[in-house]
């Protein structure tokens, strides 16, 4: 029974413990169950606390007096609820993997990308929508108004002007609606998206400000749900439309976060000489082991790969 990643830390911990609770009260329970609990423990001091909780309710529910004739019964109550409690945490975790990788958004989606491609569509209207990896897309249009949901990742549009159904794309922490335009939209799991545009105009919205913006500028979600507006190259960070990835000057760190979403598996910088390394340089995203490969070549750097999920750089 191990730890999953990317759930709510309480909410993933609270089940992980009450699933223990149940296995290790339960007559099956194997010394392989109990070397297991005792690795899941040593992942995070909490993990006890969490568990200790559990087991003292537990404690408090075996000890509330029983009338003979009803221990049986309870007996094959309590079966049910341990059964029932692996399962809420089975579950929970499925649909947390399902959710991470990417299995319900395209189940949602009218258009998607699996990890690694980038594809192109044209909509009903004409507009076209270049798809980023592990992107997914949902398009719901009106008589009075074309509207995209980006379920995740990020996607680029090419607006077809018709001002009497205004074209909004929505990521859940921004709107961004085209006055006749070239942009993209890009959404962030941690906590906003952002937009760019490239030619003419859009009209940014979020939680707590409203920006309109124009060639080359872009908006990012912050914190507290107002928009921070910057100028950069949107041609160049937009350039894997074409297949490719621009750097300039940008950390090692950051250039390898974004190769990482055109791969599987995760990249681990081991300390911050290499992360804060500067990187210039196009590179193709269908190849990103060549890519890792001209880094090494490049920097001084040296990179393993330990596993085919796992890259690790470190300094040399």
């Amino acid at each position: 029974m191990a730890g999953q990643s990317g759930a709510s830390g309480d909410d993933r911990r609270a089940e992980e413990a009450a699933g223990w609770v149940a296995r290790l009260q339960s007559r099956d329970a194997t010394d392989e169950d109990r070397r297991d609990f005792r690795d899941w423990l040593k992942l995070d001091p909490a993990n006890e606390a969490a568990f200790e909780e559990l087991r003292s309710l537990w404690g408090e529910l075996q000890a509330v007096p029983v009338r003979p004739d009803r221990l049986k019964k309870l007996r094959r109550s309590r079966a049910a609820i341990i059964g029932n409690l692996v399962a809420i945490a089975l579950i929970a975790a499925l649909a947390t993997t399902l959710y991470q990788m990417g299995f319900i958004d395209r189940l949602r989606a009218d258009h998607y990308t699996s990890v690694g491609e980038v594809a192109h569509f044209t909509l009903e209207d004409g507009t076209r929508i270049d798809l980023n990896t592990d992107s997914a897309v949902r398009v719901l249009y009106s008589a009075t108004e074309r509207r995209i949901e980006l379920l995740r990742g990020e996607a680029f549009f090419e607006v077809t002007r018709n001002p009497a159904r205004p074209f909004v794309v929505d990521d859940g922490s921004l709107s961004a609606t085209a006055l006749g335009t070239r942009y993209g939209v890009r959404r962030d799991e941690n906590f906003g998206g952002a937009a760019q545009v490239e030619e003419g105009r859009v009209e940014v919205v979020s939680a707590h400000a409203r920006v309109v913006l124009g060639p080359g500028e872009m908006a990012r979600v912050a914190r507290d749900g107002t928009l921070d507006v910057e100028t950069g190259d949107i041609s160049g960070r937009s350039a894997w439309r074409d297949g490719k990835l621009v750097f300039s000057g940008q950390p090692l760190r950051d250039v390898l976060e974004t190769l990482q979403r055109y791969r599987h598996g995760r990249i681990v910088v081991l300390d911050d000489a290499a992360a804060n390394l500067k990187v210039s340089g196009i590179f193709d995203l269908r190849d990103t082991d060549e890519a890792l490969q001209v880094l090494e070549t490049s920097l001084p750097v040296a990179i393993s790969h330990l596993t085919g999920m796992m890259v690790v750089v470190r300094s040399r």
